[in-house]
C-alpha cells in the first residue's frame, strides 16, 4: 500500500474512533484528594466541599500569595503556617489554586490581629481589573475616596467605574456597608463567610450578614483568597463549597472521583477544642460547666458560642444549675443564650428579660431556682 493511502486510512480509522478519552490521559488523571493538599468533605459532580484545617504543612502548596490589586508591601509582609493557621501579614493576601464557576461560599474561622482593612475577596482570572473585596472596618479604599470608612462590607472593582477613560484606571463601587454588633478585637475570633450566590455576592461576620447584587461586569470564573492591607490575621477551617470550572479540571487534569472514602466533615468555622469539648459532653466524658464557660466567654466567636448552646439545650437537664450563672453574666448575649437553655429545658422563662434591669433580672433567677427545690424531676432526663 502506497504511502498516501495508508496515512488516508489511518485518518478515517481516527475518525470513526471518535473523541474519547485516551489511555493515556485517563491513566494520568489526578483524583480530587490527590490534587489538592485539604481534605474532599464532599462529592456531588463537579460541586466540591473542600477544608483546611492547616494541620500540615503541605496545605500552603494550594495557596499563593498576592492581591488582585496594587499595594506597596514592606519587609516581613507575607503569608505564612503559623501554629496551625493560614497567617496573612503586612499589605498581602493568600489566593486559592481552584477555579470556580457559579455558586461559592468560603467559610473560615478568622481570627484578627489588626483590627481593620482585613478580610477576604474573589477575584478572576480573566481580568486584572475585575474583582470584590470583602472587607472588616474598610479604611483604605475610602481614604481613596475620601470618606470616612470604618465600617464592614463589600466594594466591587473594575474598569468600567473609572471616572478616566484612559491610563487603565481601576473604579469601585461601594456595596452593602454597615458597622458589625462587637467590633473587631485583636485574637477574638471571628466565624466568617464571603463568596456569592445566583447574581448576589455575600459576606458574614458572626451575626452580621451583608449581600448585594454584583453589579457591572459579572465574573464568570473566580478564584478565592484572603487579604490584610498594612494589618494582620489568621484563618482557620477553612471551607469552600462550589462548582469546580469545566476548564480547570480540564487544564489540571484532574478526575472528579477521591482515592479514598471522604473525610469527616467537621463544623464550618467552629474552634476544634470546642467541637472537641462538646463531642466528649455528648459521651458524658465531660461536665456542663466548661460548656458554660465557653458560652459565658464574650471573647469567643459567636459560632463557637452557639454551638456550645445547642449541645447543652438538648443534653441533660442536669446541667440546668450551671446554666444559671449565665442569667447573672454581665455580657447580654450569654444572658440571652442562658435563658434560651433554660426555656429549652423547662418550657419557662420565668419573666426574665436578658436586657431588664438588675433587681427585675434577680427576681426571676429567684423564681427559678425556688422551681427547682419544689420540683427536682426538672433536672432529670434529656433536655429540649
Amino acid at each position: 500500500m502506497r504511502l498516501r493511502e495508508t496515512l488516508l486510512l489511518l485518518a478515517l480509522c481516527a475518525v470513526l474512533a471518535g473523541p474519547g478519552v485516551d489511555a493515556v490521559t485517563a491513566a494520568e488523571a489526578v483524583p480530587l484528594d490527590k490534587y489538592f493538599q485539604g481534605d474532599i468533605v464532599g462529592l456531588e459532580g463537579r460541586k466540591v466541599r473542600l477544608r483546611y484545617d492547616f494541620s500540615d504543612a503541605a496545605q500552603m502548596k494550594d495557596w499563593a500569595e498576592g492581591v488582585p490589586w496594587n499595594v506597596p508591601r514592606s519587609a516581613g509582609d507575607g503569608i505564612s503556617l503559623a501554629e496551625g493557621r493560614l497567617s496573612v501579614r503586612g499589605s498581602t493576601g493568600a489566593r486559592h489554586v481552584a477555579e470556580w464557576e457559579g455558586d461559592l461560599t468560603v467559610t473560615c474561622r478568622l481570627v484578627p490581629d489588626g483590627v481593620k482593612d482585613i478580610g477576604g475577596f474573589l477575584s478572576t482570572p480573566d481580568s486584572t481589573t475585575d474583582y470584590v473585596a470583602f472587607s472588616i472596618a474598610e479604611t483604605y479604599f475610602h481614604e481613596w475616596d475620601n470618606h470616612a470608612g470604618g465600617d464592614s462590607g463589600m466594594m466591587k472593582f473594575g474598569k468600567q467605574f473609572s471616572d478616566f477613560q484612559k491610563g487603565g484606571y481601576v473604579g469601585f463601587r461601594y456595596l452593602d456597608f454597615r458597622r458589625p454588633t462587637v467590633d473587631p478585637q485583636p485574637g477574638r475570633p471571628i466565624a466568617w463567610t464571603h463568596g456569592r450566590k445566583a447574581n448576589n455576592v455575600l459576606m458574614a461576620m458572626d451575626d452580621l450578614e451583608l449581600d448585594s447584587l454584583e453589579p457591572g461586569n459579572k465574573m464568570k470564573i473566580v478564584q478565592a483568597g484572603f487579604y490584610a492591607i498594612k494589618s494582620s490575621m489568621a484563618v482557620d477551617e477553612v471551607v469552600f463549597e462550589g462548582t469546580l470550572a469545566p476548564r480547570f479540571v480540564e487544564a489540571k487534569k484532574i478526575s472528579l472521583t477521591t482515592s479514598g472514602p471522604l473525610k469527616a466533615a467537621a463544623a464550618s468555622g467552629i474552634d476544634p477544642a470546642v467541637k472537641s469539648l462538646v463531642d466528649a459532653y455528648a459521651a458524658a466524658k465531660e461536665s456542663a460547666t466548661k460548656l458554660v464557660s465557653v458560652i459565658g466567654d464574650a471573647a469567643r466567636a459567636d459560632a463557637d458560642r452557639a454551638f456550645a448552646v445547642q449541645a447543652v439545650k438538648t443534653g441533660p437537664r442536669k446541667a440546668l444549675p450551671a446554666v444559671v450563672d449565665l442569667l447573672y453574666s454581665a455580657d447580654v448575649k450569654a444572658r440571652a443564650y442562658g435563658i434560651e437553655i433554660v426555656k429549652a429545658m423547662t418550657g419557662k422563662n420565668y419573666g426574665y428579660e436578658p436586657k431588664a434591669s438588675e433587681k427585675a433580672r434577680a427576681t426571676a433567677v429567684r423564681k427559678l431556682n425556688e422551681d427547682i427545690a419544689a420540683h427536682p424531676e426538672l433536672l432529670k432526663g434529656p433536655g429540649g
